[in-house]
């Protein structure tokens, strides 16, 4: 049967029209949000056993932990197989996650990296941080990071495998890699964010482009499969770390995370606090931040 043009339009209008409108199911999801959960990117207390930083962390009110699988760490990536079984275990004694792996891994073929994640797959993690890239300001930016891209590929199959994600921390800083952001979004644009993502961080990210982090937050706002906080001043052109809430990060970038649904691990970084000395000194101060962070995600 031949059908008019009027109708033929009409159709398609109509069609379009149910296509753009939600599902049932998405719609029940929106009125029952997700919690987002709030990790500590535990560097600070690294000099606590795993039972002392799980009991610190469940007092407090913490999901779970960024935990350091990674040189230098509380794991080293050559110990992670037979350590981060008990690190999980312990954690789990107290209902908290690593929610976070922050690792040494940048490509597929580095020693301990694919054991490393199929270990981290088995106990549950489901994300980890990639180690930093960095440009050689001597040559072309574009083409170093097309070279980049395979290492993403391959990391790619095996998180695809496994169910991980990798998410890459924004840094500030000359010569890193995910400095300006809008280059992870060149970097990253063909592959699933569910394989490969980035973890947004506010503080580099208004470092590097005090007004320009929400151009460039809308940009990869899709990929974010993890958000770092902490907050920071200016004194004398230098970026000083500050407790949160006393800084430059405000109210505005909570409410463009939470105007995104946003239901992935949210970490807690508290750089204005030294590493690994007197771990328990800064737990005043990491209580008064997670309350600030709560209060700001509700």
């Amino acid at each position: 049967m031949k059908i008019s043009r009027r109708a033929w339009i009409r159709k398609s209008v109509l069609t379009a029209s149910a296509a753009a409108l939600p599902s049932t199911s998405l719609l029940a999801a929106a009125s029952k949000p997700e919690v987002t959960p709030v990790a500590f990117f535990e560097k600070p207390l690294e000099l606590l056993n795993a039972e002392e930083l799980a009991g610190q962390l469940a007092s407090i009110g913490f999901d779970g932990v960024e935990a350091t699988v990674r040189k230098g760490g509380r794991i080293e990536p050559e110990k992670a197989k037979d350590e981060l079984p008990a690190l999980v275990g312990s954690l789990k004694k107290s209902n908290l996650k690593v929610l976070v792996m922050a690792s040494s891994i940048s490509r597929a073929d580095q020693p301990h990296a694919e054991e490393t994640l199929r270990t981290a797959a088995r106990l549950g993690i489901k994300r980890y941080r990639l180690a930093k890239f960095q440009y050689d300001l001597k040559k072309p930016i574009l083409p170093q990071l097309d070279a980049l891209k395979p290492q993403l590929r391959d990391l790619a199959a095996i998180n695809r495998e496994l169910g991980l994600t990798a998410v890459y921390q924004n840094h500030g800083g000359a010569a890193n890699v995910g400095g300006q952001v809008w280059d992870l979004h060149y970097l990253m644009k063909d592959f699933d964010p569910r394989e490969v993502a980035v973890a947004y961080d506010i503080r580099h990210a208004m470092v590097e482009g005090i007004s320009a982090w929400k151009i460039n937050f809308h940009l990869i706002r899709h990929r974010i499969q993890a958000a770092y906080v902490k907050d920071f001043v200016f004194e004398k052109a230098k970026a000083v770390n500050v407790p949160m809430g006393t800084g430059l990060v405000g109210d505005d970038f909570y409410e463009s995370l939470k105007q995104t649904a946003f239901t992935a691990p949210v970490s807690l970084h508290v750089p204005y606090l030294h590493p690994k000395t007197k771990a328990l000194a800064g737990i005043e101060h990491i209580k008064k931040d997670f309350a600030y962070l709560k209060k700001q995600l509700r």
